[in-house]
Protein backbone atom coordinates (compact mmCIF):
# COMPACT_ATOMS: atom_id res chain seq x y z
CA UNK A 1 0.00 0.00 0.00
CA UNK A 2 2.88 2.38 0.75
CA UNK A 3 4.21 1.92 -2.80
CA UNK A 4 0.81 2.74 -4.28
CA UNK A 5 0.45 5.76 -1.99
CA UNK A 6 3.89 7.06 -2.97
CA UNK A 7 2.99 6.79 -6.66
CA UNK A 8 -0.46 8.35 -6.14
CA UNK A 9 1.06 11.38 -4.41
CA UNK A 10 3.01 12.05 -7.59
CA UNK A 11 0.17 11.19 -9.96
CA UNK A 12 -3.28 12.62 -9.21
CA UNK A 13 -4.80 10.33 -11.84
CA UNK A 14 -4.27 7.26 -9.65
CA UNK A 15 -7.41 6.27 -7.73
CA UNK A 16 -7.99 3.60 -5.08
CA UNK A 17 -11.38 1.96 -4.41
CA UNK A 18 -12.03 -0.52 -1.62
CA UNK A 19 -15.07 -2.71 -1.07
CA UNK A 20 -15.30 -1.81 2.63
CA UNK A 21 -12.22 -3.91 3.40
CA UNK A 22 -8.54 -3.45 4.22
CA UNK A 23 -8.92 -1.45 7.40
CA UNK A 24 -5.58 -1.15 9.14
CA UNK A 25 -4.01 -1.02 5.67
CA UNK A 26 -5.82 1.65 3.64
CA UNK A 27 -6.12 4.48 6.21
CA UNK A 28 -2.94 6.29 5.19
CA UNK A 29 -4.14 6.49 1.59
CA UNK A 30 -7.59 7.58 2.70
CA UNK A 31 -6.30 10.27 5.06
CA UNK A 32 -3.56 11.68 2.83
CA UNK A 33 -5.36 11.49 -0.53
CA UNK A 34 -9.09 11.69 0.24
CA UNK A 35 -9.91 12.96 -3.25
CA UNK A 36 -8.35 9.84 -4.79
CA UNK A 37 -9.96 7.36 -2.42
CA UNK A 38 -13.43 5.77 -2.44
CA UNK A 39 -14.99 3.21 -0.13
CA UNK A 40 -17.68 1.69 -2.34
CA UNK A 41 -19.11 -0.46 0.43
CA UNK A 42 -20.03 -4.13 0.14
CA UNK A 43 -21.18 -3.81 -3.45
CA UNK A 44 -18.55 -5.34 -5.69
CA UNK A 45 -20.47 -5.19 -8.96
CA UNK A 46 -21.19 -1.48 -8.50
CA UNK A 47 -17.60 -0.92 -7.36
CA UNK A 48 -16.19 -2.45 -10.55
CA UNK A 49 -18.57 -0.49 -12.77
CA UNK A 50 -17.57 2.66 -10.89
CA UNK A 51 -13.89 1.87 -11.42
CA UNK A 52 -14.40 1.36 -15.14
CA UNK A 53 -16.29 4.64 -15.42
CA UNK A 54 -13.56 6.59 -13.61
CA UNK A 55 -10.89 4.89 -15.73
CA UNK A 56 -12.72 5.88 -18.91
CA UNK A 57 -11.93 9.52 -18.05
CA UNK A 58 -8.19 8.86 -18.19
CA UNK A 59 -7.56 7.72 -14.61
CA UNK A 60 -5.69 4.60 -13.38
CA UNK A 61 -7.93 2.85 -10.84
CA UNK A 62 -6.91 0.19 -8.30
CA UNK A 63 -9.84 -1.83 -6.95
CA UNK A 64 -9.24 -3.80 -3.75
CA UNK A 65 -10.99 -6.63 -1.94
CA UNK A 66 -10.27 -10.12 -0.56
CA UNK A 67 -10.32 -13.57 -2.08
CA UNK A 68 -13.03 -14.09 -4.67
CA UNK A 69 -14.94 -10.86 -4.00
CA UNK A 70 -13.26 -8.53 -6.56
CA UNK A 71 -13.10 -11.26 -9.21
CA UNK A 72 -15.83 -13.92 -9.23
CA UNK A 73 -18.52 -11.77 -7.63
CA UNK A 74 -18.21 -9.06 -10.28
CA UNK A 75 -16.89 -11.07 -13.22
CA UNK A 76 -19.46 -9.72 -15.68
CA UNK A 77 -18.46 -6.13 -14.90
CA UNK A 78 -14.76 -6.97 -15.28
CA UNK A 79 -15.42 -8.71 -18.59
CA UNK A 80 -17.70 -6.07 -20.10
CA UNK A 81 -16.83 -2.78 -18.43
CA UNK A 82 -13.09 -3.23 -17.89
CA UNK A 83 -11.73 -5.72 -20.45
CA UNK A 84 -14.07 -5.18 -23.39
CA UNK A 85 -13.61 -1.40 -23.11
CA UNK A 86 -9.88 -1.79 -22.35
CA UNK A 87 -10.18 0.47 -19.32
CA UNK A 88 -7.22 1.19 -17.08
CA UNK A 89 -8.29 -0.79 -14.01
CA UNK A 90 -6.15 -2.95 -11.71
CA UNK A 91 -8.18 -5.60 -9.89
CA UNK A 92 -6.36 -6.32 -6.62
CA UNK A 93 -7.24 -9.52 -4.74
CA UNK A 94 -5.66 -10.23 -1.36
CA UNK A 95 -5.80 -13.68 0.21
CA UNK A 96 -4.86 -15.93 -2.70
CA UNK A 97 -5.24 -19.68 -2.56
CA UNK A 98 -5.81 -21.01 0.95
CA UNK A 99 -4.79 -17.79 2.73
CA UNK A 100 -8.25 -17.60 4.33
CA UNK A 101 -8.28 -21.34 4.93
CA UNK A 102 -10.34 -21.33 8.10
CA UNK A 103 -13.14 -19.37 6.37
CA UNK A 104 -14.00 -22.28 4.11
CA UNK A 105 -14.45 -22.73 0.38
CA UNK A 106 -16.30 -19.42 -0.13
CA UNK A 107 -13.02 -17.69 0.76
CA UNK A 108 -10.62 -20.11 -0.94
CA UNK A 109 -9.38 -18.31 -4.07
CA UNK A 110 -8.58 -21.30 -6.27
CA UNK A 111 -10.11 -20.55 -9.68
CA UNK A 112 -9.24 -16.88 -10.13
CA UNK A 113 -6.08 -17.31 -12.22
CA UNK A 114 -7.89 -19.48 -14.75
CA UNK A 115 -10.82 -17.10 -15.00
CA UNK A 116 -8.90 -13.85 -15.11
CA UNK A 117 -6.28 -14.97 -17.61
CA UNK A 118 -9.06 -16.04 -20.00
CA UNK A 119 -10.38 -12.48 -20.26
CA UNK A 120 -9.38 -10.30 -23.24
CA UNK A 121 -6.79 -7.56 -22.64
CA UNK A 122 -6.24 -8.76 -19.05
CA UNK A 123 -2.71 -9.20 -17.70
CA UNK A 124 -2.28 -11.42 -14.63
CA UNK A 125 0.43 -10.58 -12.07
CA UNK A 126 1.24 -12.90 -9.15
CA UNK A 127 4.09 -11.68 -6.90
CA UNK A 128 5.76 -14.13 -4.55
CA UNK A 129 6.77 -11.65 -1.82
CA UNK A 130 6.79 -7.98 -0.85
CA UNK A 131 9.80 -7.29 -3.09
CA UNK A 132 7.98 -8.46 -6.20
CA UNK A 133 4.78 -6.75 -5.03
CA UNK A 134 6.57 -3.41 -4.81
CA UNK A 135 8.17 -3.80 -8.24
CA UNK A 136 4.90 -4.84 -9.86
CA UNK A 137 2.96 -2.00 -8.20
CA UNK A 138 5.48 0.53 -9.51
CA UNK A 139 5.07 -0.98 -12.99
CA UNK A 140 1.27 -1.02 -12.82
CA UNK A 141 1.10 2.63 -11.75
CA UNK A 142 2.63 3.56 -15.10
CA UNK A 143 0.87 0.96 -17.24
CA UNK A 144 -2.62 1.43 -18.71
CA UNK A 145 -3.73 -2.14 -19.39
CA UNK A 146 -6.48 -3.97 -17.51
CA UNK A 147 -4.59 -5.99 -14.91
CA UNK A 148 -5.14 -8.51 -12.16
CA UNK A 149 -2.83 -8.36 -9.13
CA UNK A 150 -3.08 -11.53 -7.02
CA UNK A 151 -1.62 -11.11 -3.53
CA UNK A 152 -1.14 -13.35 -0.51
CA UNK A 153 -2.52 -12.41 2.87
CA UNK A 154 0.68 -10.63 4.12
CA UNK A 155 3.60 -11.76 6.20
CA UNK A 156 4.84 -14.31 3.67
CA UNK A 157 8.60 -15.06 3.60
CA UNK A 158 10.72 -12.66 1.55
CA UNK A 159 12.41 -14.67 -1.19
CA UNK A 160 14.46 -11.89 -2.82
CA UNK A 161 17.55 -10.27 -1.36
CA UNK A 162 17.47 -7.10 -3.49
CA UNK A 163 14.94 -4.79 -5.13
CA UNK A 164 13.67 -5.63 -8.60
CA UNK A 165 12.51 -3.97 -11.77
CA UNK A 166 9.72 -5.94 -13.44
CA UNK A 167 9.39 -5.97 -17.22
CA UNK A 168 6.69 -7.45 -19.41
CA UNK A 169 7.82 -11.08 -19.39
CA UNK A 170 10.42 -11.49 -16.69
CA UNK A 171 11.05 -14.92 -15.17
CA UNK A 172 13.17 -14.48 -12.05
CA UNK A 173 15.50 -17.33 -11.16
CA UNK A 174 16.07 -17.69 -7.42
CA UNK A 175 18.24 -20.79 -7.61
CA UNK A 176 20.21 -22.34 -10.44
CA UNK A 177 20.44 -26.08 -11.02
CA UNK A 178 21.23 -28.59 -13.76
CA UNK A 179 18.79 -31.46 -13.17
CA UNK A 180 15.45 -29.79 -13.73
CA UNK A 181 13.29 -26.79 -12.95
CA UNK A 182 10.54 -25.74 -10.56
CA UNK A 183 8.56 -22.79 -11.93
CA UNK A 184 6.17 -21.21 -9.44
CA UNK A 185 3.81 -18.29 -8.92
CA UNK A 186 3.01 -16.55 -5.64
CA UNK A 187 4.12 -17.05 -2.02
CA UNK A 188 4.02 -20.85 -2.48
CA UNK A 189 7.53 -20.34 -3.84
CA UNK A 190 8.82 -20.73 -0.31
CA UNK A 191 7.77 -24.38 -0.49
CA UNK A 192 9.56 -24.71 -3.83
CA UNK A 193 12.83 -23.51 -2.29
CA UNK A 194 12.43 -25.90 0.66
CA UNK A 195 11.82 -28.75 -1.79
CA UNK A 196 14.93 -27.78 -3.76
CA UNK A 197 17.02 -28.00 -0.58
CA UNK A 198 15.67 -31.47 0.12
CA UNK A 199 16.43 -32.57 -3.45
CA UNK A 200 19.99 -31.26 -3.03
CA UNK A 201 20.40 -33.68 -0.12
CA UNK A 202 19.53 -36.45 -2.57
CA UNK A 203 22.11 -35.27 -5.10
CA UNK A 204 19.59 -33.57 -7.38
CA UNK A 205 20.16 -29.93 -8.32
CA UNK A 206 17.11 -28.04 -9.60
CA UNK A 207 16.56 -24.47 -10.69
CA UNK A 208 13.77 -22.55 -8.95
CA UNK A 209 12.18 -19.56 -10.66
CA UNK A 210 9.35 -17.13 -9.97
CA UNK A 211 6.97 -16.07 -12.76
CA UNK A 212 5.30 -12.82 -11.62
CA UNK A 213 3.52 -12.23 -14.97
CA UNK A 214 1.89 -15.29 -16.52
CA UNK A 215 0.18 -13.51 -19.41
CA UNK A 216 3.40 -13.10 -21.40
CA UNK A 217 5.86 -15.90 -20.66
CA UNK A 218 9.55 -15.65 -21.53
CA UNK A 219 9.98 -17.88 -24.60
CA UNK A 220 13.77 -17.79 -24.46
CA UNK A 221 13.77 -19.04 -20.88
CA UNK A 222 11.32 -21.85 -21.69
CA UNK A 223 13.33 -22.96 -24.74
CA UNK A 224 16.48 -23.08 -22.61
CA UNK A 225 14.62 -24.99 -19.87
CA UNK A 226 13.48 -27.57 -22.41
CA UNK A 227 17.11 -28.52 -22.95
CA UNK A 228 17.50 -29.47 -19.29
CA UNK A 229 15.72 -31.94 -17.05
CA UNK A 230 12.04 -32.27 -16.16
CA UNK A 231 9.91 -29.32 -15.08
CA UNK A 232 7.36 -28.80 -12.34
CA UNK A 233 4.92 -25.90 -12.26
CA UNK A 234 3.71 -24.97 -8.78
CA UNK A 235 0.70 -22.85 -7.82
CA UNK A 236 -1.74 -22.46 -4.93
CA UNK A 237 -4.68 -22.73 -7.30
CA UNK A 238 -6.79 -25.33 -9.02
CA UNK A 239 -4.94 -27.62 -11.45
CA UNK A 240 -7.49 -26.62 -14.09
CA UNK A 241 -6.68 -23.64 -16.29
CA UNK A 242 -4.15 -21.93 -14.04
CA UNK A 243 -0.42 -21.23 -14.27
CA UNK A 244 0.51 -24.78 -15.24
CA UNK A 245 -2.02 -24.70 -18.05
CA UNK A 246 -0.57 -21.39 -19.27
CA UNK A 247 2.91 -22.92 -19.40
CA UNK A 248 1.67 -26.00 -21.26
CA UNK A 249 -0.14 -23.82 -23.80
CA UNK A 250 3.02 -21.80 -24.43
CA UNK A 251 5.23 -24.87 -24.71
CA UNK A 252 2.81 -26.32 -27.24
CA UNK A 253 2.91 -23.08 -29.26
CA UNK A 254 6.71 -23.27 -29.29
CA UNK A 255 6.66 -26.92 -30.34
CA UNK A 256 8.57 -28.01 -27.23
CA UNK A 257 8.15 -31.47 -25.74
CA UNK A 258 9.53 -32.64 -22.39
CA UNK A 259 8.47 -33.97 -19.01
CA UNK A 260 6.24 -31.57 -17.08
CA UNK A 261 4.07 -31.99 -14.00
CA UNK A 262 1.49 -29.47 -12.75
CA UNK A 263 1.55 -29.36 -8.95
CA UNK A 264 -1.66 -27.65 -7.89
CA UNK A 265 -4.83 -28.28 -5.90
CA UNK A 266 -7.10 -31.02 -7.21
CA UNK A 267 -9.96 -29.57 -5.08
CA UNK A 268 -11.08 -33.00 -3.94
CA UNK A 269 -12.55 -32.11 -0.54
CA UNK A 270 -14.12 -28.68 -0.93
CA UNK A 271 -15.65 -28.72 2.56
CA UNK A 272 -12.25 -29.02 4.23
CA UNK A 273 -11.17 -26.08 6.41
CA UNK A 274 -8.05 -25.32 8.40
CA UNK A 275 -4.92 -23.22 8.38
CA UNK A 276 -3.21 -22.37 5.12
CA UNK A 277 -0.30 -24.67 5.98
CA UNK A 278 -2.67 -27.55 6.74
CA UNK A 279 -4.60 -27.11 3.50
CA UNK A 280 -1.36 -26.90 1.52
CA UNK A 281 -0.26 -30.23 2.99
CA UNK A 282 -3.68 -31.77 2.51
CA UNK A 283 -3.71 -30.77 -1.15
CA UNK A 284 -0.16 -31.77 -2.04
CA UNK A 285 1.37 -28.29 -2.05
CA UNK A 286 3.95 -28.64 0.73
CA UNK A 287 7.68 -29.21 0.18
CA UNK A 288 7.49 -32.98 0.73
CA UNK A 289 4.78 -33.35 -1.90
CA UNK A 290 6.81 -31.26 -4.36
CA UNK A 291 9.88 -33.46 -3.78
CA UNK A 292 7.84 -36.61 -4.39
CA UNK A 293 6.31 -35.14 -7.54
CA UNK A 294 9.72 -34.24 -8.94
CA UNK A 295 11.21 -37.64 -8.10
CA UNK A 296 8.30 -39.41 -9.80
CA UNK A 297 8.71 -37.20 -12.86
CA UNK A 298 12.43 -37.91 -13.03
CA UNK A 299 11.85 -41.64 -12.65
CA UNK A 300 9.30 -41.54 -15.46
CA UNK A 301 11.85 -39.77 -17.65
CA UNK A 302 14.14 -42.79 -17.41
CA UNK A 303 11.49 -45.12 -18.89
Amino acid sequence: MKTLLDNAKLDKDIFFITGDLGFGVVEDFQNQLPNQFINAGVSEQAMMGMAAGIASTGKRVFVYSIGNFPTLRCLEQIRNDVCLMNNSVVVVSVGAGYSYGSQGYTHHALEDIAIMRALPNMNVYIPCDSVESKAITNFLCKDNSPSYLRLGKSGEPILHSAELIINSNKIIELKNGSDGLILFVGPIGNQALLAAKELEKRGISVSVASVPLISNLDDDYLVKAAQGGPMITLEEHSSRGGFGSAVLERLNSLGLQFQLKIVASEQINLSEIGSQAYLQRSNGLDDKSIVNAFLALKENQKK
